[in-house]
């Protein structure tokens, strides 16, 4: 069984989410992911993007997943977490904007 977002000739799906009301109608030409439940280290990212999320992203891959003693990536997927640009004085380009990325984990064996 595949997990969803991987792909074995190395590409991957990129989905824009919302969360799902199963009592409306999906629109045509939006698909749903059932995400499997995880444990999931979240990463808190504030800064202007994309070069904030860029830098966090950066150092979770080389940094802190390559140093963690306790754990390692569960899945092939990850998600990322926006806040409302139109609650930031600059939008995307705000110094505070935040954002999240959370990446599924599990326990080392």
């Amino acid at each position: 069984s595949e997990t969803p977002g991987s792909n074995p000739n190395g590409t991957f799906e990129y989905l824009i989410a919302d969360n799902y009301d199963p009592s409306k109608e999906i629109p045509e030409g939006c698909v749903t992911r059932v995400i499997p439940a995880f444990t999931w280290a979240v990463f808190p990212c504030r800064g202007a993007m994309p070069d904030a999320l860029q830098t966090t992203n950066k150092a979770i891959f080389s940094e802190w997943l390559p140093n963690c003693r306790e754990y390692e990536i569960a899945a092939g997927i990850n998600i990322e977490m926006y806040s409302d640009p139109r609650d930031f004085l600059k939008g995307l380009q705000d110094e505070k904007y935040y954002c999240e990325s959370w990446i599924p984990v599990k326990k080392k064996e």
